[in-house]
């Protein structure tokens, strides 16, 4: 069975359990909400500069603060470089993408560009974070999952090791949504400031 989603937005417990069997869904590789598969996608708790390290080190921070929130699962950032890139490295998912209160992002990877999702802005620990509805997320990548260099004008931050006017990359918002793509692909920005990113269970 695939999930029912609620008018609030919410993973109805009338779909796959965590406990059953489902050709579609491995629950005990998914997370779950209300006894449902999904997947759980959050935003990092504090933003950071561009010069945090890269893909891995990106990955490295979504997994420290989903273990210290106790979520399950790998969890590897939306963020792309120019040798790497969420299409290539996800486990693209057939099951919800949910917030960690539950709220869906999207029904699966597909749908992230079909169907924009809504704000991911919700740490691992579940507290709605502090940026502004505008505040930069680091990503570099288009709504498909793919590395976005904005016509060859992005360097991705010289590879996320340079916070410094001189380079620059693709953001999206955190929550504002003035065209569908704003979440991943908003603007191409200067690799100055702060920036959040994108948390998303394997």
């Amino acid at each position: 069975m695939r999930s029912v989603i609620l008018g609030l937005g919410l993973v109805a417990a009338v779909a796959v359990g965590c406990g059953d069997e489902a050709e579609d869904c491995d629950c005990a590789a998914a997370g779950c909400f209300a006894d449902v598969c999904t997947k759980t996608v959050f935003v990092i708790a504090e933003p950071v500069t561009a010069k945090f390290g890269g893909a891995v080190a990106a990955d490295q921070l979504c997994a420290q603060q989903a273990a210290a929130a106790q979520l399950p699962g790998v969890y590897l950032a939306w963020l792309s470089d120019g040798g790497h890139s969420p299409f290539q490295r996800f486990s693209k998912s057939t099951v919800p993408y949910v917030r960690t209160d539950g709220t869906q992002v999207a029904t699966d990877f597909e749908a992230l560009r079909s169907a924009p999702p809504g704000p991911i802005d919700l740490s691992a620990g579940g507290q709605k974070v502090a940026g502004a509805d505008d505040a930069k997320v680091w990503t570099g990548t288009g709504v498909d999952g793919r590395a976005d260099t904005f016509n060859n004008a992005s360097n991705y931050c010289s590879t996320w090791s340079r916070n410094v006017i001189e380079d620059s990359v693709i953001v999206g918002l955190l929550r504002t949504r003035a065209k569908a793509e704003d979440w991943t692909r908003a603007k191409l920005v200067p690799c100055t400031g702060d920036g959040y990113l994108y948390c998303f269970q394997q």
